[in-house]
Order: structure tokens, then sequence, then C-alpha cells
């Protein structure tokens, strides 16, 4: 086994547990969320418009991360953003009106978490050439592990410890264990003396980049074709990607089913993800990023209209698990793609600023779905408008054209 080897996958396993610490604390806050309600005397619209900002804040900054993973290394951008995340989190535990959730979770906590998604993945493609795809998948399934972790865990100490002081623990316990995984990042092989995986030692360009690969600035992604219509991609893929994780747990309780079972649901999301990841980036190595996003999309499409047909507790399992191995893997392979496309030399810029554009929409999803349960009834067109959203973005992947190499 090389040291090239052996270093590239030590980075795949301090994204994973990155991940899965990170996105751990905030897919607990479905759970977290009827104490929430009832403590500070919140409607639904009103104690999920916060959560919908946060991932505004945290998606729209990432263009900041990272174009500072480029220049600083994700190292010190890691380190930033974990005690952004502890912070956010401890002083939301002390949260006592309306404007505090906006204040601590979508400001203070929105800022931190930019630092996670973005600095990782582009510090994973930095590292991989030959199998990106399934580093990318491997490390993200750190997403889905937090989707079995945190929930559960939040279900078992609200009991014992409340919801605040089970908010705390959780976040410092995160935080730190976050800042110590990032001190083992390093932004890119060349700086170890070594090549990415898939290169020899002699295929150095003098940028940094290999010569088997396409290299682009960010300005000349941006200007390309190619750029926008992964980026509108995405945005449509997006817009309706957090209501399933906030609003299920609400579903299943409308359904009469306790807080453990509703926990149960968003974790099986998990282990259906981890399934989707790992499969669709081993396959994406072997027959290309953008047939697979096509099944991805189309798995989306088949969850969204089971969502609509489920009545019980095993039929929002079987929905859940569907729509999570499809978002999932075409998320692994968002920036896989952008790094075929454009290169390893500018990845945490260019993956930065789609993913601050099309990351945005993201933040529509939990409050639109929160207005039509409201004004309904049911969360039936919800379901109906993420299907045909994705049916959108499988028509408009039609028009990517990967960029020739240099």
């Amino acid at each position: 086994m090389s040291f090239r080897f052996f270093y590239g996958w030590v980075i795949v396993a301090a994204s994973f547990t990155i991940l899965t610490l990170a996105y751990g604390v905030q897919f607990s806050y479905g759970v977290f969320l009827p104490h929430i309600m009832r403590d500070l005397e919140l409607d639904r619209v009103a104690a999920t418009a916060p959560f919908s900002l946060y991932v505004l804040v945290y998606t729209v900054t990432a263009f900041i991360s990272g174009r500072a993973t480029d220049r600083f290394g994700p190292r010190a951008v890691v380190l930033t953003g974990a005690g952004m995340l502890g912070l956010g989190y401890v002083l939301l535990s002390t949260a006592k009106a309306e404007w505090h959730i906006f204040l601590f979770l979508s400001l203070i906590t929105g800022i931190g978490m930019s630092a996670v998604f973005v600095p990782v993945n582009a510090t994973v493609v930095r590292w991989f050439l030959r199998r990106r795809g399934s580093a990318l998948a491997i490390s993200g399934t750190g997403v889905n592990a937090a989707l079995l972790v945190g929930p559960m865990l939040a279900a078992v100490i609200i009991p014992w410890l409340g919801w605040r002081t089970g908010l705390m623990t959780m976040a410092i316990a995160a935080a730190v264990a976050i800042a110590a995984c990032a001190l083992t990042l390093v932004r890119d092989p060349e700086l170890r003396n070594l090549s990415p995986d898939g290169e020899g030692p002699d295929q150095h360009g003098g940028d940094g980049a290999v010569s088997s690969e396409v290299s682009r600035t960010l300005a000349e992604a941006v200007s390309s074709s190619a750029f926008w219509v992964i980026t509108g991609v995405y945005i449509l893929t997006w817009i309706m990607l957090f209501f399933p994780f906030v609003h299920l747990p609400i579903m299943a309780a409308e359904l009469g089913y306790d807080a453990t079972r509703a926990a149960s649901l968003v974790a099986a999301m998990g282990a259906g993800g981890i399934i989707g990841r790992v499969f669709f980036g081993w396959l994406s190595d072997r027959i290309g990023r953008v047939p697979c996003l096509y099944v991805s999309l189309v798995t989306e499409v088949v969850a969204f209209m089971l969502f609509t047909q489920s009545a019980s507790l095993t039929t929002l399992y079987i929905a859940a698990g569907l729509f999570i191995a499809g978002s999932s893997s075409a998320t692994s392979l968002y920036p896989a793609v952008i790094a075929d496309c454009f290169g390893r030399g500018h990845i945490g810029a260019i993956s930065g600023v789609s993913f601050s554009i099309a990351g945005g929409a993201a933040a529509v999803g939990p409050l639109l779905a929160g207005l039509i349960r409201d004004l309904t009834g049911t969360y039936e067109m919800a379901f109906v408008l993420g299907a045909a959203l994705n049916i959108t973005a499988i028509i408009f992947l039609v028009f990517l054209r990967i960029p020739q190499k240099n």
C-alpha cells in the first residue's frame, strides 16, 4: 500500500467524521423542534423559518469558505467553522424568544456550517482522480450516518436532560471532535510531495493540476454553459431537498406515532443514503457521473410520488429510503461533476460559488412545505412539487456538455 493511498483515505475518514458530526446536530433539529415550539409558543411556520434562513446563510456564504480553502487550506477553515457551530448551537439552547433562534441558528450556526460541506469535499476532490466518485461517496456517507445517529441521540437525551441541556451537550461534543479531525486535513497531495490517486508523480502541471485533467479558473468556469447547467440542475433538485428532513417527524407525529418512531424514520433515511451514495459513487467511476446523476434524479421522482400515497409508517419508510438514496447520491456526484468539468486547481472557489447559488434554493423547501401544509391541511402538494422540480432538472441535464481538456 502506497503512502499516497494511505494519506488520501485518511482525508476521506476525517471528512466522513466531520460531516457526521456537523450534520448530526443539524438533522436532530427536527426532533428538538416540537419542544422548541411548545417552550417558545411558536407555530409551524415560525419554528421552521429560522431553519430555512440557516440553510440560506450556510449555502450563500459557502463561496467564502470555498475560496478560503483554496488559499489557506481546509484546516484553518474547518477549525473556524467548528468554533462557530459550537457557539451557535450552545446559544440556541438558551433561546427565550423567536428572534434568538434567527440570530443563534440562522446566522452564527449558519456561518459555521458553511465551513463544512464545500471545504471537506474540495479537499477529497484534490486527493482523488481515478477513484474520485468512490472517495466522495464514502466521505459523503457521513451525512447519512448523521441521519442515523443525530435524531436518535436527540430522542434519547431529551427525556433525560431536557431539550436545552441536551442540545448544549451535543453541540460542545460535536465542535470539539470536528476540530480534532480538522487537524488531519491537508489541502493538496502536492504539499506532501505526493500526487492524486490515479496519477503518477511525473504528471504534475506547473499550477498544481495534473496533465490528464481539465484545468479552469473560476472566471473561466462561470463563463461556461456547463457551470450554469450544473448549477441549474441543483437549484431545481435542492428546492425541496431539506423538506423531508424537517417535516417527516411532524408527519409521523400527526399519524399518531411517538417521538422515538418519528426519529427512527429519519434514521432510516440515513441507511438508505449510505447504500445510495456508495453504490452510485462506485458506479460513477465506471460508467460516468452524468448517467448516474440521471438515475439518482429519477429515484427522487419516484420517492416524491410515493410520499403522496404514504398513510402509514411502513410506506413512509420506503419512500424515505428511496428519497435519500437518490438525493444523497446526487449530492455526492455534485463536486465530482464540477471537478470533472473544471479540474482540481480552483475546485474550492468554483464549487463554493455554484453551491452558494444552488444551495440557497434549499432554504425555500422547509418553509414552503410548512406553508402548503397550513393552507391545504396536507403535505401532498409539496411532494408533487418536489417530483415536478426533479423532472424539470432531468430535462435540464440533457443540455450539459463537459468542457474539453486544456
